[in-house]
């Protein structure tokens, strides 16, 4: 049963002009009426996404790249300085991954329970190692190799009809 939905902004939940439909906030409401847990996962800084983090009012933000974790009241809880020495693309690939993992074992839900929705190359550690993980359908095809699922794109809401017909239809 899938306990937290982690999901990717720019490509993924929001779409081409940078806003959240109606629909896709009504099935994160549900979501969370479930007592499923919402995170965004997103390279943006705490300020480039806060208008989102207000408008969907996730129960954590992980913003640049991982190196940053919000819990609802936008405090704080984890914090990361990036390493120099890493090659290019590796923290941005595995930084959001690496802050699920924090958040999985705080929040006592296992990886299997978690479903991640990217359409990045540094969406692809969260879509490959999440128990579901799902590219979008205008994701790179390296992208959508590495996922378990693929839903529609960013601009048809891709994410909450993925959401409504795989998770809400089973959750009791």
């Amino acid at each position: 049963m899938i306990k937290m939905i982690v999901m990717d902004l720019d490509g993924t939940l929001l779409n081409d002009d940078s806003k959240v439909s109606s629909y896709t906030m009504s099935i994160l409401e549900k979501c969370k009426e479930k007592g499923i847990k919402i995170v965004i996962a997103t390279g943006r800084s705490r300020a480039a996404a806060e208008e989102i983090i207000d408008l969907i009012k996730p129960d954590f933000s992980i913003l640049n790249y991982g190196t940053l974790i919000l819990d609802e009241n936008n405090v704080i809880i984890y914090t990361a300085a990036f390493s120099l020495a890493m090659p290019d693309g590796i923290f941005e690939c595995m930084g959001k991954m690496n802050a699920i993992e924090i958040l999985s074992k705080e929040q006592n839900i296992s990886l299997s329970e978690i479903a991640a929705f990217g359409d990045g190359f540094y969406d692809i550690g969260m879509i490959k190692y999440c128990g579901t993980g799902i590219a979008m359908e205008n994701a790179p095809d390296a992208v959508k190799i590495c996922s378990k699922n693929i839903c529609g794109n960013n601009n048809e809401d891709g994410v909450a009809k993925w959401i409504e017909q795989n998770i809400l239809s089973i959750v009791i």
